[in-house]
């Protein structure tokens, strides 16, 4: 949790950041267009842009040999992809791929991320008429790696995960830059990284950002600036947002699971191809609720590890580190489960809650069996455990189809 008394020491190096940005933001700049491409869906920053590659841009500096422009025009046709500008950069990437990516060591191609991203991007947008392009970037980033050139910068892993779909790992240095740091922070916002960071680990990074945001802001270029932005500004309205809210906030958006289960898909036999999605464990229903959670809570943790407890391992479904809570799910079978249930919530709530960055917990049980004679009896018996703020119990949707019944045994004709 983020003391919100450090958000008055920030300003400052939010206005320079913002400045940083706006030096860059003209049509044709390739800094200002990677910003322009870490900011834009971000509905908390507001920018009048301005990097969009215009007809005059086109007709008075654009030259297909030379590659800022090239790339400007790929992080373009990405962001617009209705662009009328197609045969300009079909053009520009046939001769950039004559081009020898590592000619020149330090700035080759190979050494400059910002650019070689418009190019994959652009390769990207065009899709079949770039494939060559696709290809030969491939190529390079393989060699890349083959040369060990992949973690100068951020952007390198970006690279492989926008040109192989390759998921972007952790930082690999010991004392990671500001850029660094918020580069992975930026990662695993959206859902880029390869796993999830501990609840501790994410809390430590985004101090570590702040802090450095505010007394030692450094960076070397405006998409770098844009990073860091993006990362601050989300931590802040993020810590603004935990401040008001409570568990029963939690509870309130688990309690509308059965409304929205109305379109869940279960396609009848009159369809060519029907879709079904059956829910039969509790796997299942832990993935639905991390959809649920993660849509609104950014510092859910999926499957945090808990200290041991004498000879046991503890491991909560869910944890909101902001809220100081669990979210623990159940699936009940059968109403004979409700029971087991009550006994297993006890026994866990002791080793679950004495990890202190915890200190409530919620009980979400599924109940395939729609017996909901016990819903009552089950949640009143939760509630009377110390640490349980909120049982929410819901039932099957009825388009899924029944629970196979056991064959009845055939009646002996006489």
């Amino acid at each position: 949790m983020v003391p919100l008394n450090q958000i008055l020491y920030l300003q400052p190096s939010l206005d320079r950041l913002r400045v940083a940005v706006l030096e860059q933001n003209r049509p044709g700049s390739v800094e200002g267009l990677l910003a322009h491409h870490v900011l834009k869906d971000d509905p908390r920053i507001s920018v009048e842009w301005q990097v969009g590659c215009t007809q005059e841009w086109i007709d008075t500096e654009f030259k297909p040999t030379h590659l800022d422009h090239v790339a400007a025009l790929g992080y373009f046709l990405w962001a617009q992809p209705t662009s009328k500008f197609t045969p300009q950069l079909l053009d520009g990437l046939g001769r950039m791929r004559e081009r020898d990516a590592f000619k020149g060591e330090h700035l080759s191609l190979a050494r400059n991320p910002t650019r070689l991203l418009g190019i994959v991007l652009a390769s990207l947008a065009l899709g079949t008429a770039a494939s060559e392009t696709l290809t030969w970037c491939r190529e390079v980033l393989e060699k890349m790696r083959q040369r060990g050139l992949t973690d100068f910068d951020p952007l390198v892993p970006y690279l492989f995960f926008r040109a192989f779909d390759e998921k972007m790992p952790a930082a690999s240095h010991s004392t990671p830059s500001l850029y660094e740091l918020a580069f992975a922070d930026w990662a695993v916002r959206h859902q880029m990284h390869q796993s999830e960071p501990s609840l501790q680990r994410l809390d430590e990074d985004r101090q570590s950002i702040l802090f450095q945001a505010a007394t030692d802001l450094r960076f070397e270029s405006a998409s770098q600036a844009a990073f860091i932005w993006s990362t601050v500004t989300s931590i802040l309205f993020y810590a603004l947002g935990a401040a008001s809210l409570q568990p029963k906030h939690v509870a309130a958006v688990l309690l509308n699971f059965e409304a929205a289960m109305k379109r869940w898909r279960w396609d009848g036999d009159e369809l060519q191809k029907p879709i079904r999605w059956p829910v039969t464990q509790e796997r299942e229903i832990q993935d639905i609720l991390w959809l649920i959670l993660r849509s609104y809570f950014p510092d859910v943790v999926d499957e945090d590890a808990l200290p041991k407890l004498g000879h046991s391992t503890y491991k909560a479904d869910f944890g909101i580190g902001s809220l100081k809570l669990i979210i623990e799910a159940k699936f009940a079978t059968s109403k004979d489960d409700f029971k087991k249930i009550e006994k297993e919530v006890q026994e866990d709530c002791i080793p679950y809650l004495r990890d202190l960055r915890y200190e409530s917990l919620i009980v979400f049980i599924y109940d395939d069996s729609a017996s909901v004679q016990e819903h009552d009896t089950t949640r009143r018996a939760l509630l009377e455990i110390p640490g349980v703020v909120a049982v929410v119990i819901v039932s099957r949707p009825s388009q899924l189809a029944p629970k196979s019944k056991p064959p009845q045994p055939t009646k002996r004709l006489r």
